[in-house]
């Protein structure tokens, strides 16, 4: 009884092995965009090992967030240091100098004052 349990386990891994190995690669809706999985072969234009993917200006503070880290200016991230967040990108100075990272979305979302306190309700 033991040996036929042990066959059919082996059976039903195998055809799952086998299923997986079949499997279709999907692109994820998700994927930030210029990102690659190693091995794809396309082509990143993104600047090797940085990664801004959201930038949030308001009326006190500035936030960007660079290889999944919420920064301010000041802050360090890969032994460079946030001089500057701007609608559209952020520089930042690290040993070979100062560069710069962009959003690469270009579009920039602006809500007037009077357009959210109708949405909300407040005046």
């Amino acid at each position: 009884m033991r040996g036929l349990w042990l066959l059919l386990m082996l059976l039903l891994l195998t055809s799952v092995t086998i299923q997986l190995a079949h499997a279709e690669v999907l692109d994820d809706p998700m994927r930030p965009p210029g990102y690659a999985l190693a091995g794809a072969g396309k082509k990143v234009s993104v600047k090797k090992g940085w990664h801004l993917s959201a930038i949030r200006i308001d009326a006190n503070r500035r936030f960007a967030i660079i290889n999944g880290r919420t920064l301010e200016v000041g802050a360090w991230v890969n032994r460079a240091q946030v001089l500057e967040i701007l609608p559209q990108r952020v520089r930042l100075k690290g040993a070979q100098g100062p560069f710069s990272i962009k959003l690469v979305k270009t579009q920039v979302k602006k809500v007037r004052m009077v357009q959210r306190e109708k949405q909300t309700g407040h005046n």
